[in-house]
This record gives structure tokens, C-alpha cells and sequence, in this order.
């Protein structure tokens, strides 16, 4: 009986002690994994923390992608990224790589100073298991007493950031000349005045009433989902796919650069409200005041206000126009009879005529003086003329006088601001077409728009790269 007890007791103890080692294995296996497990989660936020910093400075230049990878190095540094947040990590080169699309192939992710085409170069690639020295070995502390195979386990991770969208309105109208930059000639002034692919800094358009070519009106839907290069489906140029866009005056792609885009003539007269949700007017518009906020000034120009900045009070918040082509009266050069007083629309609201340079200065343009509007503006019976009132700097749109805040939502400075490409015409026939876009232009709206009216101050060309829209993290 008693060796029975006693070989009992010692066959608990052997299964005792052979799953004791079975519990030890599993410990040390969950500890081994629990360590890789918790490097993978430092190394992805680490990766993803430097692809959108990076991102953040891709705008089309080689500054831009240097300042990238600085970024990209700067935020992998911080102490609190690596090892427990207690040490950051050296990004090298090889783990910083850029493209020109998202699904890139291998082939075509480049280092900085190897980009092909930096205007393109809008997608940033962070991957660890690149780089040198290695980031995602992880030590073992009892696989490797089973294997020395198994004493350093590797991990790594990958983030790609980048932007997929610009700040460009899905509208687009004809440029009026095919010279990104000429000089226009006013009687008695000196020096000339800068055109920009035709448009004059300061003048208010109508932009859905000009055409260089002819006498009817010519403007377009760009499409915003179509990529660039081709033809889209008819369901993306419908009301109904154009009109968020509209609102948040976006398009769904990161670049156009020398390719041809899809646009739709006509742009649709349903459309014209969504853009008067930058006037706080959101009612019929379609738009929402959170993905589509009113600007931070709302207020109405032309107006009858005591301190409006002009002699007189425009006949419209734009240039009329009319003739063939079809034409702003602030276009013609030498006007045989000079238009009337009111019909330059307001002037100078956002932005001040400049001066024509053959190269353009380092600094910019520089401004006209209030005091050159009687040269540069005439009409019957007298010039408009600036107030004395008129900003000694700046313009009204900034300044306190002339400004009025949206009520029960949140204004965002510049919202008034379209930017509209520029395209070369004239446009082939046909309701669905491929165009070239031979700038972008930046245009401030004077006031809320109607059916066949857009009336937007020309503020000068943009370029592409700095409409990029936000940096998104995409893998």
C-alpha cells in the first residue's frame, strides 16, 4: 500500500515537472512574442509618424524632398517613438523612399536625390526593414535555448503617406491668352501691366461669361474623379458626383502636370448655388456647413456701405462683358469709347494690379499704387477712383472695415478663393473632351453667384504644387 502511495506520488511529480516545463515553454514563448509583437507596434507608428510628417512636405520641388526626409528623420528621433519611448531611431536612406503613385512597383520608389521628376514625386514610402543599421531584431529570451536560429527574431513595418487630392474647383474656363506672362499697355503709365494668361490682377470676372475664341460663353466641369490622361464615365461629370466638389472646391487626384484633362461642357446652371456656401448661404446649395464652411468674410462686394473704398458704386460685382470674342470691357487694350464708369465692377478687392516684369522678381510682382487707377481703369465720364480710405497696405477682403463674419458657423479664412484651371482653347468639339491646362488661377468671388454669373476678382496664377491637399496616410 505504502509503495503504492509512494509511486503515485512520484508519477505526479514527473507529470508535475513535465508540464511545469510545458508552462515555462509557454511563458517564455508569450514573452519572446509579446516582445516582437510590441517592436512591430513601435516600428508601425514610428513608420507611419515619419511618412506623414513627411508627406506634409511634398509640394512638387527638390526643396520639398529634402525637407521631407528631414522631417521623416526628425519625427523617427523623438524618444518617445522607440524602444519603450525611451530612445528614437536613425532613419537612413534606403528606409525613406518616393513615387509618383501610391501602388508604385519597386522599380520606381527612388531616394531624394534620385526622384526622376520631383513635381510628381507626392507619395512617401517608410519602410524599417530597409533600413541601417536594423531597426526590428528583437532578442529572445527563451526560444533561443531551444534554437539558436531562434535567438533574434526579425520584424518590420511599412507606412506610405501621402496626398490624393487638390485644391482646384471642378470648374475651368478658357485662358485668355497662351502667355503665362505679358505686358499690357495703359495710356500714360508706366511701366506695363502684368498679364497672366490674359487676366489682370485686380479686375473681377464673370467666369461664366467669357470665351476668347467667339461670341457665346465657354466653361467646363473638370471632371474631379477621372484621372488625368483620360476620359472618365458619364456618371462622374453628373450633377450629382460634381456637386460635393463644387462645395469643398476639390478634386479627387494629386496631379495634372503636362497630361490633358477630361472636361464637360457645359458647366451645369444647377451648380452656381453650392459655390455661395463660401457666403454662409447653405440653404439650397447642397453643400454642408462642415465639409463646406463659409468664409471667414462674408461680406458682399460691390456695396453702398459708407466706407466703400471706389468713387463709385460698380453696376455689377464684375466686369461686364460682351463683343467677339467674348470679352471682359477691362480686356480691350485701346477700347474705342472707354466703357462706362460702373463697369469695371469693384476693384482691388483681394488683390492689386502689378507691375510686368520680363523676369519675375524674387519677391513677387510688384503692386500698382491706388493713385495709377485713373490710367488703368478709364471710363465715362471720369476713371473710378480709389478712396482715400482704401488700405495704405493690403487690401479690403483683410481689412477690419470692410469685413463681416458668418453667423452660426465657423468662418475659414480664404474659402472666397477659387482656383480654376486655366485651359488652352479653343477646346475640340463635343460634350466630353481632352484639355490641356495651361495654368491655374486664383480667383477671389466679389459676390454670391446666380444663374450664369460667377463673379471672381483675378488674384494671379498658382502653382500646382502648392494646392495639394491634406497628407493621408494610405498603407
Amino acid at each position: 500500500m505504502a509503495n503504492r502511495r509512494q509511486g503515485q506520488r512520484g508519477a505526479m511529480i514527473i507529470a508535475f515537472s513535465i508540464l511545469l516545463i510545458v508552462i515555462l515553454g509557454f511563458i517564455g514563448l508569450a514573452l519572446d512574442v509579446g516582445q516582437v509583437i510590441g517592436r512591430k507596434t513601435e516600428l508601425q507608428n514610428l513608420a507611419d509618424n515619419a511618412a506623414m510628417a513627411a508627406a506634409a512636405e511634398l509640394v512638387g520641388t527638390s526643396d520639398g524632398l529634402l525637407a521631407a526626409v528631414t522631417k521623416a528623420r526628425s519625427s523617427a528621433a523623438d524618444k518617445s517613438a522607440y524602444l519603450r519611448r525611451t530612445e528614437g531611431a536613425i532613419l537612413s536612406d534606403a528606409s525613406i523612399r518616393f513615387a509618383s503613385a501610391v501602388d508604385a512597383p519597386a522599380s520606381e520608389w527612388h531616394a531624394a536625390g534620385s526622384v526622376p521628376d520631383p513635381a510628381t514625386a507626392l507619395f512617401v514610402r517608410i519602410d524599417t526593414q530597409a533600413n541601417d543599421p536594423a531597426l526590428g531584431k528583437v532578442a529572445t529570451a527563451f526560444l533561443g535555448a531551444w534554437s539558436p536560429a531562434l535567438r533574434t527574431l526579425d520584424t518590420r513595418a511599412r507606412a506610405v503617406a501621402g496626398r490624393t487630392s487638390l485644391h482646384l474647383a471642378p470648374l475651368a474656363v478658357c485662358a485668355l491668352s497662351n502667355l503665362a506672362a505679358s505686358p499690357r499697355k495703359n495710356a500714360g503709365l508706366s511701366p506695363d501691366e502684368l498679364l497672366e494668361y490674359g487676366f489682370r490682377r485686380g479686375v473681377a470676372y464673370n467666369l461664366l461669361k467669357l470665351n476668347p475664341h467667339g461670341p457665346a460663353a465657354e466653361h467646363f466641369v473638370l471632371n474631379p474623379l477621372g484621372q488625368p490622361g483620360t476620359l472618365g464615365t458619364p456618371a462622374q461629370v453628373s450633377d450629382a458626383a460634381i456637386l460635393p466638389f463644387v462645395c469643398t472646391g476639390s478634386v479627387l487626384y494629386p496631379h495634372i502636370g503636362s497630361a490633358a484633362v477630361h472636361v464637360h461642357r457645359p458647366f451645369p446652371a444647377a451648380l452656381w448655388p453650392a459655390f455661395n456656401a463660401r457666403f454662409n448661404l447653405h440653404a439650397g446649395s447642397g453643400c454642408h456647413a462642415v465639409t463646406a464652411p463659409p468664409d471667414a468674410n462674408v461680406r458682399v462686394f460691390p456695396n453702398t456701405a459708407a466706407n466703400w473704398w471706389m468713387t463709385n458704386t460698380p453696376d455689377a460685382p464684375s466686369a461686364l462683358s460682351s463683343g467677339n470674342p467674348l470679352l471682359s470691357v477691362a480686356d480691350p487694350e485701346t477700347p474705342a469709347t472707354p466703357p462706362a464708369l460702373g463697369s469695371y465692377g469693384p476693384l482691388w478687392s483681394f488683390t492689386r494690379a502689378a507691375k510686368y516684369s520680363s523676369t519675375k522678381p524674387a519677391g513677387g510682382y510688384l503692386p500698382f499704387a491706388p493713385g495709377d487707377w485713373a490710367k488703368l481703369y478709364p471710363a465715362t465720364p471720369a476713371a473710378p477712383v480709389a478712396k482715400a480710405g482704401y488700405p495704405t497696405s493690403g487690401t479690403p477682403y483683410l481689412a477690419s472695415g470692410f469685413q463681416t463674419a458668418p453667423l452660426g458657423n465657423t468662418g475659414v479664412a480664404l474659402r472666397r478663393a477659387l482656383h480654376i484651371a486655366l485651359l488652352a482653347c479653343p477646346v475640340p468639339a463635343g460634350s466630353d473632351v481632352l484639355a490641356h491646362v495651361q495654368g491655374i488661377g486664383r480667383f477671389y468671388m466679389t459676390a454670391p453667384a446666380s444663374n450664369g454669373v460667377l463673379s471672381a476678382e483675378f488674384a494671379g496664377v498658382v502653382a500646382e504644387g502648392t494646392l495639394a491637399g491634406p497628407a493621408e496616410l494610405l498603407r
